[in-house]
């Protein structure tokens, strides 16, 4: 992530380095003439900080006023981009103490320098990039290091200060406090991340990722952060990736997508998430801006014809607009059916935007024909068992479902269960809409269920047995 903060980005640099030795010149003939007995310190310490501010608000934009918190610790220590926040604090809480010769300031302005730098990015348009406290993590050790590093030295040659600015140290951590949870956390909404759920991909995952978007889209994007998620409540693993743009001048510009772990059958990337095309969406040669469904329609299968040819044998085909008026442009969906029209494993969706690029690539590399035991549960049949199941307590005990909620039984497709493949009903359950107005993009969202039209059996969304 680092490198491609850097990309395209020289001028930026040039001009931060310039600022920096001003900057440095300014503190060491500032600290001449307080009679300072060692001025370069300052000047170090000067330029230093000058540089972190730079690197840090590099690139910024639009800020998010959100923040990240992330509860695993560890994590940030197995990240390129942990290391060079680490690294790049380390001289400024060395040249800082150097400085001073006052060691309980220093660790209060490390201390408090990197969260005050994270506020700014999630608050302040044009410096904003991504608030993260791994980030603020990595920076405050390597503050503390380098203060570590520089007391020692003093402390050898009898030029520390060890109580000095006690006091100002004092005021100013309680005068973070203060502004901390007084005005800081209002204006911030914080999104906490689960450090037993994400954790750093190791090489292979990394590589399988490789590959994966290599057959996607060749060598047009640059992998980013990749991360190990487990699938929420259900025995199975995700890969969460980053995908940056190597465009020039773009080097901001980033996707989002996810690799199942460790079968590696199933691929979704998010190129683009408005109905706004960008710099992110992946041009099909020869091709141009859609005027119609037809248009998109042969987009996609330019498209798959270069990069998943055997989506030709599919014996279904559809193609959907996205969004009431196609503002999102066409979903053209690609299935293999058995002769009792049961959905198999097999499947690749590919959506356009408007300006004829691929926003959207959700591919499941599965068999395109299994064998499966007869289905004696029709459609109408599943919904009334995820009905009941709803309705039924964990004690035994039976409540009534509110009113207005869509139990809906929409395909019959092949899942494989225990090393088994069986025919499930795919049942979606949407709770009812609010009618007093208020805002619902906080409202549950709909789940799938699945009911065995062999067996009977129910299993909720996270793939529990529900009866």
């Amino acid at each position: 992530m680092f490198t491609a903060i850097f990309q395209h980005h020289y001028g930026y640099l040039t001009i931060c380095t310039l600022i920096a030795l001003a900057l440095g010149a300014g503190a060491w003939w500032l600290a001449r003439r307080t009679s300072h007995p060692e001025p370069w310190w300052w000047a170090l310490c000067a330029a230093t900080l000058t540089g972190v501010l730079g690197v840090t608000f590099m690139g910024g934009g639009k800020a998010s006023r959100t923040c990240v918190i992330n509860h695993n610790l560890a994590e940030p220590f197995h990240t390129t981009q942990g290391a060079w926040n680490l690294a790049m604090m380390v001289p400024l809480g060395l040249f800082a103490v150097l400085a001073s010769r006052q060691p309980l300031p220093t660790l209060t302005a490390m201390v408090l320098i990197p969260p005050a730098i994270e506020f700014t990015q999630a608050t302040v348009d044009g410096l904003g990039r991504v608030c993260d406290t791994s980030d603020a993590e990595m920076n405050i050790i390597g503050g503390l290091i380098g203060l570590v590093i520089g007391a020692g030295v003093l402390a050898v040659r009898h030029g520390l200060a060890w109580k000095a600015g006690a006091k100002g140290s004092m005021v100013a951590a309680v005068a973070a406090l203060v502004l901390g949870s007084g005005v800081v956390q209002p204006m911030l909404s914080f999104t906490n991340v689960d450090g037993t759920g994400l954790s750093a991909a190791d090489s292979p995952q990394r590589e399988a990722v490789q590959r994966a978007v290599t057959e996607a889209f060749g060598n047009r994007y640059k992998l980013g952060d990749v991360y190990e998620q487990p699938c929420g409540g259900q025995s199975c693993t995700n890969i969460i990736f980053n995908l940056l743009s190597r465009e020039e001048g773009q080097s901001q510009a980033f996707a989002s997508g996810s690799l199942s772990w460790p079968d590696e059958k199933h691929l979704n990337v998010l190129l683009e998430d408005s109905d706004r095309p960008n710099v992110m969406g992946y041009p099909v040669p020869e091709t141009k801006a859609p005027a119609s469904q037809q248009d998109a329609v042969k987009i996609s299968q330019a498209y798959a014809a270069r990069h998943y040819p055997w989506a030709k044998n599919a014996t279904m085909r559809h193609t959907s607009r996205m969004g009431e008026k196609a503002e999102l442009g066409w979903m053209t969906n690609w299935r293999w059916t058995d002769a009792n029209k049961v959905l198999m494993p097999r499947m690749l969706d590919v959506q356009v935007d408007r300006a004829g690029r691929v926003s959207q690539v959700d591919v499941t590399w599965g068999p395109t024909h299994v064998k499966l035991s007869a289905a004696h549960v029709n459609g109408k049949q599943a919904e009334a068992a995820v009905r009941k199941a709803l309705s039924r307590r964990h004690d035994g005990s039976t409540v009534t479902l509110p009113a207005g909620m869509t139990i809906k039984a929409f395909a019959l497709k092949a899942e494989q269960r225990d090393g088994a493949w069986h025919p499930e009903w795919l049942v979606s359950v949407i709770p009812p809409k609010t009618d007093d107005g208020s805002d619902t993009s906080s409202e549950p969202q709909g789940e799938t269920w699945r009911v065995d039209a062999a067996t009977g059996r129910v299993y909720d969304d996270g793939g529990v047995l529900r009866n």
